[in-house]
């Protein structure tokens, strides 16, 4: 019994293929080029498919950016909160110098001063980095006192320049601290009474 004999090659001038007996020959015909040297799939493609990956990451880092401009507060609120952690700090110190001061002048409080200046006696007790007058906010020594009633308020009161300053010192506020927020002024009260009626 004799096998299937060899199977015959390509003829002359016909090209090669590699297609198993029996199987349609595929065709060997290249696709032709266009004017750009690419084929005619690819000189189909517009800009934005051939730039892709780009585009993606583009509208990602843009899609990141909304997202942080609507969470995060915007820059007048990060200045407002870095004045806020400030202001307290100062009025916290000094509402300390008044206190000392209040021991060093045998249990006499400083007389009332203006905003942005600080009690002549108060100064020694004030450490070298406060200063009662701020670029965008003032401090004031309070002072006030009913000779009726006998009603009192001593405290350090911060002004300013942004209406919603004190608002924000109210939220910015530690524990324990007593304090009188109204409209844009922000008291630290020191010592308060109500007076006899």
């Amino acid at each position: 019994m004799t096998g299937p004999g060899p199977i015959p090659g390509p003829r002359p001038g016909e090209p090669r293929t590699s297609a198993r007996p029996g199987e349609p020959r595929s065709s060997t015909r290249r696709r032709p080029k266009a004017e750009s040297g690419r084929s005619p799939d690819q000189a189909g493609f517009p800009w934005l498919e051939r730039h892709a990956k780009r585009i993606r990451w583009a509208t990602w880092i843009g899609i990141a950016l909304i997202a942080i401009r609507l969470i995060a507060p915007r820059p007048d609120g990060w200045r407002r909160w870095s004045d806020a952690a400030a202001a307290l700090a100062d009025a916290e110190q000094a509402r300390t110098a008044a206190l000392l001061y209040y021991q060093a002048a045998s249990r006499q409080w400083p007389a009332p001063g203006r905003p942005g200046v600080a009690p002549a006696g108060m100064l020694p007790f004030l450490p070298g980095d406060v200063f009662f007058a701020r670029p965008r906010y003032k401090l004031a020594w309070e002072y006030a006192a009913d000779t009726t009633t006998g009603a009192h308020a001593i405290g350090i009161s911060v002004v300013g320049e942004d209406p919603r300053l004190a608002q924000t010192m109210a939220q910015r506020a530690p524990d324990g601290m007593r304090f009188i927020a109204s409209g844009r002024r922000f008291v630290v009260l020191i010592a308060s009474a109500a007076g006899n009626r």
